[in-house]
């Protein structure tokens, strides 16, 4: 498989109203390499929700953001520092999100956020919705976080 046959990185300070108008540009970019717009509607809310997630949780006002599109795969990515407890934390719900059946994993994450009021389902979204599999990297106080689509 090569990669990438068309890329994208961004380094921003994450504020609400730049994930809105990142996921509309990487939606609008996959569609302009030519990808259907069922996997650009993925892909542009796999954007969104690791976006969110890495905004939510960063220890520093700086993330990078990368979506590279392969030839059987598209990969989204978001690097932020964190904490080690905030690493710990994200070590324990990736490996409750990728348990099991993808839907029984979304379908507890929202039990969990009812029970609690804390949103935590993103993640188990991008899994279930656009069937990415999903990994994280550390390296000192970065972590990354990888989804990988089907294309």
């Amino acid at each position: 498989m090569s990669c990438p046959a068309a890329w994208i990185h961004i380094e921003l300070v994450p504020m609400w109203s730049h994930i809105k108008s990142l996921r509309h540009f990487v939606r609008d970019f996959c569609l302009g390499v030519g990808l259907p717009g069922v996997t650009a509607d993925q892909v542009a809310m796999t954007t969104s929700e690791l976006l969110e997630n890495a905004t939510k949780y960063a220890a520093a006002p700086h993330l990078r953001y990368k979506l590279r599109i392969c030839d059987g795969h598209v990969e989204v990515s978001v690097a932020n520092q964190a904490s080690s407890r905030q690493r710990r934390t994200l070590r324990w719900f990736l490996e409750e999100v990728t348990r099991g059946d993808p839907l029984d994993a979304y379908l507890r994450c929202l039990e969990r956020q009812g029970d609690s009021g804390v949103s935590q389902s993103g993640l188990a979204r991008i899994r279930y919705e656009a069937g990415a599999t999903l990994s994280a990297t550390e390296q000192g106080d970065e972590v990354t976080v990888l989804a990988r689509l089907p294309r």
